[in-house]
């Protein structure tokens, strides 16, 4: 077994289909269906699953996988780190973001990316923390920004900032908190308006809930943020949010909004497997995403508190 057949083994599991792999690889299909089953001799095992839908991996071959994702990063890496930081950064980089996150950080990482690395490419996918973190886990992103470390294991997290979330209803909205705090038993009260169970907000909301012994049972339960606000400025009820996301609509005066009293905030994280290594880009947008956070924190854009404000994170 050797470097290209674990290339061609991966591309083939990646893609699903030997057809496209082949394309993919620019190798003939029989050529590439040969070296599989030559990998499948050597080792004694059946490797894929071989269907009218495509190939899948078998057990034995998402555990080769594994080995195969590492060694091919591992093997990218050598020409980076061999000629030295004086070779610009090239290639493509994965980067997760939820869409809260994506909002504030894609377009100005993008933006500044291609003026200090142009040879780099970004791919910013954006979902729900929970999915970014099992496309992390997977290696279907290199780079991303999560919510939740509850089992790091095989990561290596961050704490870039913290967020502040706050209870928020039209401007002169009925049966609102006096004053600019409010409890969570107080919130328990109102009508409102909040993601579903599962969602990461939703889970720090309930854990402040547990904590102040009360119960929340929404009148709405909504995922997107936009529509959230959305349902508020309709006069539904009231929204719980991050500070960052609402303060725009603050300012203009459409809503008024209440801090919590324990403070509810929400660390948000720079995170990538340890598992593989990172390569020369991959570091550099790491560094570069960590730089442009603090500035969005600094000049005012996100309203957060910052970890660590004294200097960048070494990344592995």
């Amino acid at each position: 077994m050797d470097h290209r057949q674990l290339r061609y083994f991966a591309k083939v599991v990646e893609s699903g289909s030997f057809s496209k792999a082949a394309s993919l690889l620019h190798v003939a299909q029989p050529a590439l269906s040969q070296h599989v089953k030559h990998m499948e001799e050597e080792l004694g095992v059946q490797l894929l699953h071989r269907g009218a839908q495509g190939v899948t991996a078998t057990q034995a071959g998402e555990r080769l996988m594994q080995h195969a994702k590492r060694i091919l990063a591992e093997f990218a890496e050598i020409y980076d780190s061999v000629r030295g930081e004086a070779i610009a950064p090239r290639g493509e980089v994965s980067f997760g973001m939820p869409a809260t996150v994506g909002e504030q950080l894609a377009a100005p990482l993008i933006e500044a990316a291609r003026k200090r690395y142009p040879d780099v490419r970004i791919r910013v996918v954006e979902a729900m923390s929970g999915y970014i973190l099992d496309w992390l886990r997977q290696g279907k992103v290199e780079l991303a920004m999560i919510y939740s470390t509850s089992d790091p294991r095989g990561l290596a997290v961050h704490h870039s900032l913290s967020e502040q979330i706050c209870l928020f209803a039209p401007r002169g909205a009925g049966h609102a908190p006096a004053g600019q705090i409010a409890t969570m038993k107080q919130a328990a009260t109102l009508p409102l308006i909040v993601p579903g169970l599962g969602h990461g907000l939703r889970d720090l909301i309930e854990d402040a809930a547990l904590a102040a012994r009360v119960v929340i049972e929404p009148a709405v339960e909504i995922d997107s943020y936009r529509q959230i606000k959305k349902l508020v400025q309709t006069d539904l009820g009231f929204g719980i949010l991050p500070l960052m996301a609402v303060s725009q609509e603050a300012a203009e005066g459409s809503f008024d909004t209440w801090t919590f009293e324990p403070p509810m905030t929400r660390k948000v994280y720079l995170s990538y497997s340890t598992l593989r290594p990172l390569q020369t880009a991959q570091r550099a947008i790491g560094q570069l995403a960590w730089e442009i956070l603090r500035g969005l924190v600094e000049e005012g854009a996100w309203t957060a508190e910052l970890s660590n404000p004294e200097g960048n994170p070494k990344l592995f």
